[in-house]
């Protein structure tokens, strides 16, 4: 007896007409660490990011632009130094921030996010607006929170281009 597929339905369709296994679009697709625990892309997103000292990193580098290590360390989880420094070189060799030498004092450096990051921000813009309704305690920035609900994309595309033109600098 012969097995049928799974059932296509309208998500399935959709997934099937894009080409994920094109490589130049997704460049650190093929450049794991190591092999991930299953194919599950939401796994790809969590192995990737690596714990949650990770996510709240990259949070502050996207919506609080934060991008020297003294900045990060005023975060209010209070994270330790040495998690601190641990994290900032795995997220530099996942691809996740670029560092560069701080023009206004060479002893220190910049973190600033890299388009891999920016990719990401619709989904912390999604996890933050889950905290705000299901954790009454959470400290919800309420305005963006009730941009991202009225226009998801937009919003997300918002904050990139603001970090990009950020991080290409001034225009002549």
């Amino acid at each position: 007896m012969r097995r049928e597929g799974p059932k296509r339905t309208e998500a399935t369709t959709v997934l099937s007409e894009i080409d994920l296994h094109n490589a130049s679009e997704y460049p650190h697709a093929m450049s794991s660490i190591s092999p991930l625990r299953s194919s599950c892309p939401i796994n790809a997103l969590v192995e990737a990011i690596g714990d949650p000292w990770s996510l709240l990193i990259l949070r502050d580098v996207v919506l609080r632009r934060s991008s020297r290590y003294s900045e990060f360390q005023r975060s209010d989880e209070g994270i330790a130094t040495n998690i601190l420094a641990d994290r900032l070189k795995k997220l530099v060799h996942r691809g996740f921030l670029e560092r560069r030498p701080d023009p206004g004092d060479k002893r220190s450096s910049l973190f600033l996010p890299t388009d891999r990051t920016l990719d990401l921000i619709p989904v912390m813009l999604a996890a933050m607006a889950w905290g705000a309704r299901h954790e009454p305690t959470a400290n919800v920035h309420a305005g963006v929170v009730v941009a991202y609900l009225a226009d998801p994309l937009g919003t997300a595309e918002r904050i990139a281009a603001g970090i990009r033109r950020g991080r290409e600098g001034p225009t002549t």
